[in-house]
């Protein structure tokens, strides 16, 4: 019974001294850019593959990453603080692992380049210039049943992801 309020006695000095040491320590969120931003445009992204129809799944995905981290609004080139311009530069549908039956694995592999202008200089953010950005899914038909068209969308949504976390996290204007 000792050995038990005694190891509890530990716990809470040890609880306490913990308290107070990291009692000090505050967060403060910055927001990346001036209060005057708030708006970006995502034009059309350019498509340099011969993957049909591909610049309009990859821009609609990435708005919608936008849309869900909700920190800046999106609308019209005439009208934005940040304008996030791409291209696409590689697209590759690619079999990966081959079995008995034939193809059983593959993976879709996307490399976009992008930009981010700031509209009030007119001019690429320093910290923004051009980016590459290289994502890849893996999928399979055998088992957990996967389409291309269902790999190419979840790399464009990791691509859009990865955009929103460059703007929150390295491009600070």
């Amino acid at each position: 019974m000792q050995e038990k309020i005694k190891l509890l006695k530990l716990g809470v000095v040890i609880l306490f001294s913990l308290l107070v040491l990291f009692g000090g320590c505050r967060y403060q969120w910055q927001p990346p850019f001036p209060s005057s931003i708030s708006k970006i445009a995502i034009p059309t992204f350019l498509n340099e593959t011969f993957e049909y129809g591909l610049e309009e799944t990859l821009t609609n995905l990435v708005k919608e990453e936008f849309l869900l981290d909700g920190q800046l609004d999106i609308i019209e080139e005439n009208e934005a603080d940040l304008i996030l311009e791409g291209k696409i530069a590689y697209y590759d549908g690619k079999e990966l692992l081959s079995g008995a039956a034939g193809a059983e694995e593959y993976r879709v592999r996307i490399v976009v380049v992008v930009s981010l202008i700031s509209t009030g200089e007119k001019e690429v953010l320093e910290e923004a210039e051009e980016r590459e950005i290289e994502e890849m899914t893996v999928y399979s038909l055998v088992g957990i049943f996967q389409t291309e068209d269902e790999a190419k969308n979840e790399t464009c949504r990791k691509i859009g992801r990865e955009l929103v976390r460059l703007i929150w996290e390295e491009w600070r204007g």
